[in-house]
């Protein structure tokens, strides 16, 4: 069966980009000076190469592209020929390694030399390597493989259009450059409803913890997936991050690695990113942190130059909206009675109110806020006014929090019940010591007892083992009540039950 790859070295940088980066691309703020190769580099990934290609490549100088490996087909929503993929190319990546061996063992002119062996040695001599034993051997540890995002980054741009000009507006408010609006090109291609395999959420992919200090994140709501209420969050930490650590190249790095973890790296190595990725070695700081600079240089040169690789695009149309907040409990039934209001709407326009609410309480609690299409909020929020409450359990948000309004005739076992939750968990969470000892008006806290998922759906590149770890359970424990006897057979897809 024939292979459905192929793949060529690269002799030069030539082939990075379209052009070489220019300085007045970006404001003085951004300075590029020291970073045009791995600019280059990037910017071929978002603009030359698709999700079928994959560069082999150094991790350390990206200039030195071994292979370009071409498959038959994408791997979005395939989580089979994912799997495929990745096997196939972690084969490729140890041929390169036996080739580095290879030529460390025999030496340069040893007859003993393929083709191959000598296009190697010629690729790094062109951009000024003298191979030496040592040097071959830290090269062979140093292959990684990147897949390009050609597709994934034009559809961005599209999406962008929703939203960018109010994101730009909020940093203009906080006294940010424009350019740092134009983030989540790298982290979340503008995907407004996205979530990592690691738990990062929205546009700003900020994770639960670094989200919580800034936004609502409970049983009903979570608001790093509101484009606009994330950004503000953005916002605050972009100043948060240039005032503490005085630049902006290491404002940025740390959106990433960590205001804490850029100011022990700034205390040791000084205020100069291009020295600090150089010579800062944490088990933290990988690939991924000391490419996101360039990567967002990167990100914005494209952005501000898309004719130039994509030809014209149509943009979206910018997204308007009202905004009510809940004076108290309704049924999702209570909106979509109103003309021209479906639950598909209120979905599109509410990515910050979770899958829970859709899909088991249909009930939206006091105090939430919804958005609803521009210039409907007044005649939307009088309508509710003129149905009944919702009937039973009336769920309230509270602080950022998601509790329930203690009941006449409640016990804590029905309340339990009610919200999905046990008792043991509802006494703790509300340190309650006695069971019985609940009275009506009460407020009671059930966030932390629903927050975590009771399912989880399969996507692509995940492990049973990392989902495992995500939802803090044992692998053990996940296979056993999925009945899962190889933790490596699972599927794209497949719905796992979270103990």
């Amino acid at each position: 069966m024939a292979k459905s790859f192929f793949f060529f070295l690269l002799f030069s940088s030539s082939l990075l980009g379209a052009g070489s980066f220019s300085l007045d691309q970006i404001s003085s703020s951004f300075p590029s000076k020291g970073f045009e190769d791995r600019i280059e580099f990037w910017k071929a990934i978002f603009t030359e190469y698709g999700d079928r290609e994959v560069l082999i490549h150094d991790q350390n100088d990206v200039r030195l592209i071994y292979e370009v490996v071409r498959f038959a087909r994408e791997v979005r929503d395939d989580g089979v020929e994912y799997e495929r993929q990745r096997k196939e190319l972690e084969k490729r990546k140890k041929e390169f390694q036996r080739l580095f061996e290879e030529i460390r063992r025999y030496g340069y002119d040893s007859e003993k030399l393929t083709k191959t062996h000598k296009k190697i040695i010629r690729l790094l001599e062109s951009h000024g390597y003298s191979p030496s034993s040592r040097l071959l051997r830290e090269l062979g540890t140093n292959i990684r493989s990147q897949r390009g995002i050609k597709e994934k980054f034009r559809e961005g741009l599209i999406r962008s259009g929703q939203y960018l000009s109010r994101i730009e507006t909020i940093f203009k408010e906080h006294g940010l450059p424009a350019e740092l609006a134009l983030l989540p090109h790298v982290e979340s291609s503008f995907d407004y409803s996205v979530y990592s395999k690691r738990g990062a959420a929205g546009i700003w992919q900020f994770i639960r913890g670094t989200g919580r200090r800034y936004l609502k994140i409970n049983r009903s709501v979570d608001e790093r997936l509101d484009p606009l209420k994330s950004s503000e969050a953005a916002a605050r930490l972009f100043r948060e991050n240039y005032d503490t650590l005085g630049n902006w190249p290491l404002a940025v790095t740390a959106f990433n690695h960590g205001t804490n973890g850029m100011a022990r790296a700034k205390r040791r190595f000084g205020a100069d990113l291009g020295k600090i990725i150089q010579q800062y070695q944490s088990r933290t700081f990988g690939f991924a942190s000391k490419n996101f600079y360039v990567e967002f240089l990167a990100a914005v040169s494209v952005a501000r130059n898309y004719s130039d690789y994509f030809g014209p695009l149509e943009f979206a149309s910018p997204r308007l909206y009202d905004t009510i907040s809940l004076k108290r409990s309704h049924r999702l039934s209570h909106f979509t009675q109103i003309q021209g209001l479906t639950e598909e709407i209120l979905r599109d326009y509410n990515p910050h109110i979770r899958a829970d609410v859709w899909q088991r309480s249909k009930i939206l609690p006091a105090g939430l806020e919804i958005h609803l299409p521009h210039g409907q909020g007044e005649t939307i929020a009088a309508a509710l006014e003129t149905v009944p409450a919702a009937s039973g359990p009336i769920l309230v948000a509270d602080n950022g929090a998601m509790g329930y309004r203690v009941q006449d005739g409640d016990t804590l076992l029905v309340i339990a019940n009610r919200v999905g939750s046990s008792v043991s968990t509802l006494q703790l969470a509300n340190n309650l010591s006695n069971p019985d000892r609940i009275y009506p008006g009460q407020f009671l806290l059930v966030s932390e007892a629903s927050e975590r998922p009771t399912q989880y759906r399969v996507r692509p590149g995940d492990t049973l083992i990392e989902i495992a770890i995500k939802f803090g359970t044992s692998l053990r424990q996940l296979q056993s009540m999925n009945l899962i006897d190889d933790p490596h057979l699972i599927f794209l897809g497949q719905v796992l039950l979270i103990p």
